[in-house]
């Protein structure tokens, strides 16, 4: 009876252990799929085809501000793209593709800037009516923002 019961203890034990494998569960994620709490824009895979890594735009804007505001929304992994990453954003989930994203057809800040802090004396966005870029711009202007984050 102790061999019985020994035995099912082990059964018990081996049937949930689970997957004690060191390889990352692999994802079937595409451009567009929601995911980690946003849009997913861009997708990093290694030379297998395998998702590593990428960037997801959360689902809706945060407003219209300035750019020293935008860039103090930044908290918990999210932040203000850079000008390219809005680029890719514009083409893979805004008006350059089926605007999943569901962008405004105006401009957003990117965190493409000259100077730092406080001090800075002009910032680049993003025209998502057009899909087109510049920089220049007095950061006291008010333009949308939608942040991003890795994953």
């Amino acid at each position: 009876m102790k061999k019985l019961g020994l035995f099912l203890f082990a059964f018990v034990l081996f049937a949930c252990s689970g997957n004690d494998s060191d390889e990352p569960e692999t994802l079937s994620l595409q451009i567009g799929d929601a995911y980690a709490g946003g849009i997913i824009f861009q997708l990093n895979k290694d030379f297998n085809g395998t998702v590593t890594s990428g960037m997801v735009a959360r689902t809706g804007d945060s407003g219209t501000m300035r750019h020293s505001q935008a860039m103090n929304l930044e908290s918990n992994g999210w932040f203000v793209p850079s000008i390219s990453q809005l680029g890719i954003m514009y083409n893979t989930i805004g008006q350059g593709a089926d605007n999943i994203g569901k962008f405004a057809d105006g401009s957003y800040w990117s965190s493409t800037s000259v100077g730092t802090g406080s001090n800075v004396s002009s910032a680049s966005k993003f025209n998502f009516a057009n899909g087109t870029s510049s920089s220049g711009w007095n950061p006291v202007l008010n333009f949308r923002v939608r942040l991003i984050k890795s994953f």
